[in-house]
């Protein structure tokens, strides 16, 4: 899916570092991190760089900046103390398509020099345009739970590891991917907790769009008003116990989807709970 055109070396110049900095960017790269690119600039401080590989790639004949993101702009903000006698390895690769740039995003610093699995997720992610506001963190927890709920509720062959991050290219999980950035957010931790709690948004996604949004919005904002007994108010309760009991026995993963399942199930029936059954020892429920 990629193959390498050309590579060379030139002389590192300020006009050679403005012009990767300003040249378009792969949708696959990571976002700016400040912090990257202060490190770096501590080590020109520091007297400490080395010569720099970068790479870009051809698709459909415009060429992107596939990484280098971080060092050309920290080159280009050094206020005329440009360090000297430094080259850039620049290798140029042909990619067929979207995917091949994620994959090739993949070969560079990959997980044991760097990359890490959110970098991967957001490789993928921001190859569609519709997901690219979402924020990169509940996006990437939308993919691990619909995969949890494939491989162990459908039982369907699922990606593991990096490779479940090719499922952003199904469009048709992508409005379930938008409403996760809207659920999934620092004041929603609680429901972070496991894959398997994302995976039960899911499968009551797909069966009952319309009922799973105000569900889920009323398990996020900490249940029903005035309704002690609300599927979704005894839900959250249970969630956040479990959040915050740091002591108390660990739930298992197929454990959280059952009572968030059973708590579902009871709303859809238009039925009261005092609490949330959540053993899974004899299977998971059906949702209804």
């Amino acid at each position: 899916m990629f193959r390498l055109l050309n590579t060379k070396t030139v002389p590192l110049t300020p006009e050679v570092a403005m012009q990767f900095r300003d040249m378009p960017a792969s949708p696959t790269e990571r976002e700016l991190d400040p912090q990257r690119v202060k490190h770096l600039r501590e080590k020109a401080d520091a007297g400490q760089l080395v010569s720099f590989y970068w790479s870009v790639a051809r698709l459909n004949g415009k060429l992107l900046r596939m990484n280098g993101q971080h060092s050309s702009k920290m080159l280009c903000d050094l206020d005329g103390s440009f360090p000297a006698g430094l080259t850039a390895h620049i290798d140029e690769y042909e990619v067929d398509n979207d995917e091949g740039l994620a994959l090739l995003f993949r070969q560079f610093d990959d997980r044991k020099s760097g990359r890490t699995p959110a970098d991967v997720s957001g490789a993928y992610q921001m190859l569609h345009e519709p997901l690219r506001e979402v924020a990169r963190p509940a996006a990437k927890k939308a993919i691990e739970g619909l995969n949890w709920y494939r491989r162990w509720v459908e039982g369907v062959p699922a990606g593991s590891g990096d490779d479940q991050y090719v499922l952003f290219k199904e469009t048709g999980i992508h409005s379930f991917v938008r409403w996760m950035g809207e659920i999934l957010h620092s004041k929603t931790k609680e429901l972070q907790q496991s894959p398997a709690i994302v995976a039960a948004m899911y499968g009551t996604f797909i069966a009952a769009e319309v009922e799973a949004r105000k569900f889920w919005h009323d398990v996020e904002r900490g249940g029903v008003e005035y309704e002690e007994d609300a599927p979704a108010t005894v839900l959250d309760q249970w969630l956040k116990a479990t959040y915050e009991d740091k002591n108390g026995k660990k739930i298992k993963a197929g454990n959280f989807y059952q009572g968030c399942v059973f708590a579902w199930n009871a709303f859809r029936d238009n039925k009261s709970i005092v609490r949330v059954k959540f053993d899974a020892g004899k299977g998971f429920h059906k949702i209804v």
